[in-house]
């Protein structure tokens, strides 16, 4: 059963030597999404259409889908900034371009 995106954003995927991912990904790498004034980071599911693969310092257009965020999906609204993060640290940063109906 596929889950239902709740936004799309423009993100900038940071290059390995500023903190970025080593290797390309694909549709279902997951990661830590920390929005502004929200103490809880929420885990989430990038989704591309196009390029199959995502390079360190890419920007792109993703469809998100975030994982166990039910009381927090309806604070969400066009232009809201975020970053992206993993075990490692913050490896990018977006901006919030389509809310889907919830």
């Amino acid at each position: 059963m596929k889950k239902t995106s709740h936004f799309t954003a423009l993100i900038h995927y940071s290059l390995t030597e500023n903190g970025g991912v080593v290797n390309p990904f694909s549709t279902g790498f997951r990661t830590s999404f920390q929005f502004p004034f929200e103490l809880q980071a929420y885990l989430g599911s990038h989704n591309f259409e196009e390029p199959e693969l995502i390079f360190p310092g890419d920007s792109v257009t993703v469809e998100i889908t975030l994982i166990n965020a039910e009381s927090f999906l309806s604070k969400l609204y066009t232009g809201m900034d975020f970053e992206i993060s993993d075990n490692s640290g913050v490896i990018g940063t977006g901006v919030i371009s389509d809310v889907y109906d919830r």
